[in-house]
């Protein structure tokens, strides 16, 4: 292909609306394209001709064939053993379609484009050297021009290299006529990607803009045209078709309708164009945003701190109204970005050590304790001499002869109080998750025998119906359903079968009632076969001294802080596996309380002289697992008292649906192809049913992760395959005929 072709303009309007940056990386990368469609000659080492059907193969069969699995290697060392004692020919084939991949991504550093150019180069028997032009190109300063790549997209590297040789070995099957007429033809060349073999859509979409950026956009992800394309369908009167072709002669369509309108240059994510397609374009960027705002809301946490050793500090830090650790030979602790490098500063001798202790003080000081945190400061192992809220985030006060790590305090107490039994010996020890403990604590120094809740140590951010739908893969519908039956009978089960994010959506659902996400207004417990009513309500447990206390369980506790707030606002109680455990045993007197038309009316309760009831404001949230073959069937008389919503995969949900468009991972789309229909398999099945469906959580990328076609491939052989052996442990040819369907979507 001649470069004057790529300025033949289609559409002189679609033409001149093209950022001229892209049009010049195509430019370049069109030398290695015209060889690749044409004579096949390599740019690198213009000697050696490689773009041939035999060198394809054999970089297809290395790779392909010779599949190195698991997370222990990276793609690119994988790709190094798969190269051993390769041909010239084939070395050369792999090191161009690697700069072909990398080419057009606009946020990838030049150093690691040329560094993995050369390091494909390294596996020659004789060096070579980049030629001027192409070191050039590699050397383009990042952000100039192409497309920005997702995870799916840079951890596909072994893909994108079978897909190119399996193209090239199909290329040169075609007769001249045809690949003749591709190389002048757009959309013929594009049909012969399309024909070479199974489509890997992100790969293709970035070669196709190199070949042809008159045409084709800098856009890879599939999902993402087509989701810009319906958006701004009303610019050509509608859609002509779902297929690769039509989605792309509609964008190219609708390029040229906005040409007119649009003043300069643009991409489809320019400001003012977005915005056309994209309603939430302007708002904030939720991977842009700070973690701590997506994260659930940390509640107060409580801490027991040496100010010195035997509060040799006190009488200065409750006078400062401050609170300091030592370890002075460290830095500012913000500049540690993990625990490890605060322990390599404080192992200045390099003995490797753990310093177990001083590391996790010096990182929570820094990173863990919170404003609103509350803190009581001990002395030895059996004396409290202050309690005190936390005011402020951590400082570094190089300036201070010692204790330069310092947080703001107010101390609400000081005083000397003995210690119940004997304290941890540690500098700062977060006490939070042992309420029984706190509460001794907090009756010694403050007198309140019964605690308020634990309260949020940040404003609590606002929740509500949009929120759990673009949260929760659910139908509008469906929510509205079960908010409303939540409501009406007080009590709820999620049924459904494993993976539909049941657990996930019983505490947005109560976020999205209560408008926050409050914490400090929901308890969650998971029921087991030895779960009791002494865990759930009351009974007697062992003391240290050998005999025995009567203690308070987890939904009496929680019933009583309910009580203690107004009617009006609501609690949530979440049982997760609800029917797992005895429901007659642990619910005991109270199977009659929870009901919606009983709340307020008291029973004496078993082991205690006085009456209960559950309050009218408290409502319980249940989870059961449908396809959990070892429950025997639920109590009549709990299923009386709840109602039951199913959950179903959400595969066709509105939010799973835009979430795999913005992915833009072809292997994420096979492989949700295949689970549907494996699906449809499932519940079919007499033995089996719906309750026993894959849910769309198995195939939700985790949040933070950098989730790609490896976590895909560990999803299918270590999740999905084990659960399919358990399903037709009878038919064990059924299984493995799913197993190889499941594995040849990740394949």
């Amino acid at each position: 292909m001649a470069n004057e072709q790529l300025d033949n303009d289609h559409d002189s309007a679609a033409a001149s609306s093209r950022p001229a940056p892209d049009l010049t990386i195509a430019r370049e990368a069109v030398g290695v394209i015209a060889h690749m469609l044409g004579d096949g000659r390599s740019v690198i080492d213009p000697t050696t001709t490689i773009w041939t059907a035999e060198a394809a193969e054999e970089l297809r069969s290395r790779i392909g064939d010779n599949l190195i699995v698991g997370s222990g290697q990276g793609q690119w060392d994988k790709l190094d053993q798969q190269l051993q004692g390769a041909p010239r020919d084939v070395v050369l084939l792999a090191a161009e379609i690697v700069f072909l991949r990398e080419h057009p991504l606009r946020s990838a550093l030049p150093e690691t484009r040329r560094a993995h150019v050369d390091r494909v180069l390294s596996h020659l028997d004789s060096p070579v050297t980049v030629p001027a032009q192409m070191s050039t190109w590699l050397a383009r300063p990042t952000g100039i021009a192409g497309f920005e790549p997702g995870n799916w997209y840079n951890g596909a590297m072994w893909r994108h290299v079978t897909w190119t040789a399996s193209f090239v070995r199909y290329w040169r099957g075609l007769p001249e006529d045809q690949r003749e007429a591709a190389r002048t033809d757009p959309w013929k060349l594009q049909q012969a990607m399309l024909s070479s073999g199974n489509d890997r859509s992100d790969i293709r979409n970035a070669l196709q803009f190199l070949a042809r950026p008159d045409i084709f956009e800098p856009i890879a992800s599939a999902g993402m045209k087509q989701k810009i394309r319906d958006g701004l369908t009303d610019r050509i009167g509608g859609a002509t078709g779902s297929d690769p072709a039509s989605i792309d002669r509609d964008l190219l369509a609708i390029r040229t309708a906005l040409a007119g309108a649009v003043e300069g240059p643009f991409h489809f994510w320019t400001p003012g164009v977005e915005e056309l397609w994209d309603s939430s374009a302007g708002e904030p960027d939720p991977a842009a945003t700070d973690v701590a705002t997506l994260a659930e809301p940390r509640s107060r946490h409580f801490w027991l701190y040496s100010p010195g050793a035997q509060a040799s500090e006190w009488e200065e830090f409750s006078t400062a109204d401050i609170m300091a650790i030592g370890w002075d030979e460290l830095d500012n602790l913000a500049s540690y970005p993990s625990r490890e490098a605060i322990r390599q500063a404080l192992d200045v001798e390099g003995s490797g050590g753990s310093m177990r202790n001083a590391v996790l003080a010096a990182w929570q000081f820094q990173n863990e304790i919170a404003v609103g945190d509350i803190v009581y400061a001990k002395r030895g192992r059996r004396e409290i001499v202050g309690r005190g809220e936390v005011t402020s985030g951590a400082r570094f006060e190089p300036d201070r002869a010692s204790f330069r790590h310092v947080r703001a305090m107010k101390w609400t107490h000081t005083g000397s109080w003995e210690h119940p039994g004997d304290a941890a010996t540690k500098t700062l020890t977060d006490i939070t998750p042992y309420r029984d403990y706190v509460e001794k604590l907090e009756a010694l120094v403050t007198g309140d025998v019964e605690p308020g809740p634990p309260v949020p140590a940040t404003p609590l951010p606002s929740y509500d119906k949009a929120a759990f739908l673009s949260e929760v893969y659910l139908s509008e519908t469906g929510y509205d359903r079960l908010r409303s039956l939540l409501l009406r009978k007080k009590n709820v089960i999620l049924a459904g079968p494993p993976g539909v994010g049941k657990t996930f959506a019983a505490k947005r659902l109560a976020y999205s009632i209560l408008g926050v996400k409050d914490p400090s207004r929901i308890q969650t417990v998971q029921f087991h076969q030895s779960y009791s009513y002494e865990d759930f309500m009351m009974g007697y447990r062992p003391t240290e001294t050998g005999g025995f206390t009567r203690a308070e369980g987890a939904f009496y506790r929680f019933c009583e802080e309910a009580r203690a707030d107004d009617d009006d606002r609501p609690y949530f109680f979440i049982i997760d596996e609800i029917n797992r455990g005895n429901i007659s045993k642990i619910f005991g007197e109270l199977l009659m309380l929870i009901e919606a038309d009983k709340r307020g009316q008291e029973l004496r309760l078993v082991y205690k002289n006085e009456t209960f009831s559950v309050p009218v404001n408290v409502h319980i949230i249940g989870m059961m697992n449908t396809a959990d073959r070892s429950l025997a069937v639920l109590d009549y008389a709990l299923r009386r008292r709840f109602g039951f919503f199913e959950m179903p995969p959400g595969f066709d949900s509105v939010g799973f649906t835009r979430w795999q468009q913005e992915a833009g991972s072809p292997t994420l789309d096979c492989l949700i192809t295949a689970v549907v229909d494996l699906n449809r398999t499932i519940t079919e099945d007499p033995a089996l049913g719906q309750g026993f469906a894959i849910g769309h959580s198995y195939l939700t990328r985790p949040a933070g992760s950098d989730a790609d076609d490896a976590w895909l491939y560990s999803v299918v052989e270590d999740e999905l395959i084990p659960l399919l052996d358990e399903y037709w442990f009878d038919e064990p040819f059924k299984a493995e005929e799913w197993a190889r369907r499941l594995r040849s979507a990740v394949e």
